[in-house]
């Protein structure tokens, strides 16, 4: 009979041989793991010893699974969701109580991460999100800060990305006034433009924006810009997600004018290894499919 001390020894061999298939080479396994290449090769070969027979099949290009490990590797993963089941299982309810604090940079993303999480409420009663936009608040100084440009100040990890596509879009009512633009040259030369002041401040979108004849308002709030917008007094950049949720809005066929705005999730030390985090992360995934933004990526 085989003793706990054994079990446990052939279990760490099954999951470095999944950790080597999944990353298709030793070396990228181990640097994953971070653990020694030579360690990670023994352990290997050790588990082929004891199955006498080869597991992998090794070239320059890296390992490919031999058939006896395919079969081994559906086993493996059964245990590791039964593994996963368990701890899922046992994960104290005292745990999943208590606030998240979320800094957003960015008040519209706010508004629309607190929409998309509302099951997150419906599952997870006892934890409260503590969204803010408040700009006197540190980023550091949160679990989560989704932010544009990452404050060197942060001290954590960049959990996910999303890239927000932005585009040119005025109201049906002002369109009816003015007609819709030839291209970029009748734009800055005949209609009202609205930004924010940041986009002033861009690279891509400060020599072109500047050039407008009736740039009427330019403002640190996006809903400053956005009401203006809405409201039938201007063309302005807008999220494209934004948008897509009032009636009364049209996107600018010509010119096609993009700017794309990427944003980070960042998780400070602290907080990234505790339940409520884990959680929270579980359910963005599940958002991915949903629309949640144009392009949602994890690390």
């Amino acid at each position: 009979m085989a003793t706990f001390k054994n079990n446990l020894s052939f279990l760490r061999e099954l999951f470095a041989l999944k950790e080597v298939i999944d990353a298709g080479q030793i070396q990228g396994a181990a640097r994953r793991n971070g653990i020694k290449q030579s360690n990670l090769s023994k352990i290997v070969s050790d588990l082929e010893a004891e199955l006498n027979t080869p597991l992998l099949t090794r070239s320059p290009k890296g390992v490919e699974p031999t058939n006896t490990a395919r079969l081994l590797y559906t086993d493996i993963e059964n245990i590791v969701k039964s593994l996963d089941k368990i701890t899922a299982a046992f994960t104290s309810a005292e745990e999943l109580t208590g606030y998240v604090t979320v800094f957003v940079e960015d008040g519209f993303l706010g508004n629309r991460l607190l929409k998309e999480l509302s099951l997150f409420y419906a599952l997870h009663l006892k934890i409260r999100l503590d969204i803010t936009t408040d700009k006197r608040i540190s980023p550091s100084d949160a679990d989560l800060a989704i932010v544009s440009d990452i404050p060197p100040e942060i001290k954590g990890k960049i959990l996910f990305k999303s890239e927000s596509k932005m585009h040119l879009y005025t109201s049906t009512s002002y369109l009816e006034r003015k007609g819709a633009p030839r291209d970029m040259e009748d734009l800055l030369e005949n209609y009202d433009l609205c930004v924010q002041q940041k986009h002033l401040d861009d690279d891509g979108s400060r020599l072109l924006l500047k050039r407008a004849k009736h740039l009427n308002t330019t403002s640190d709030s996006e809903a400053v810009i956005f009401k203006l917008v809405q409201s039938g007094d201007s063309v302005g950049l807008l999220h494209d997600w934004l948008a897509r949720e009032v009636s009364n809005l049209v996107r600018l066929d010509s010119p096609d004018y993009e700017v794309c705005k990427t944003f980070f999730g960042i998780c400070t030390s602290k907080a990234e290894k505790t339940p409520k985090i884990k959680t929270l992360m579980s359910h963005l995934k599940n958002l991915k499919s949903s629309g949640f933004v144009d392009d949602l990526e994890f690390f």
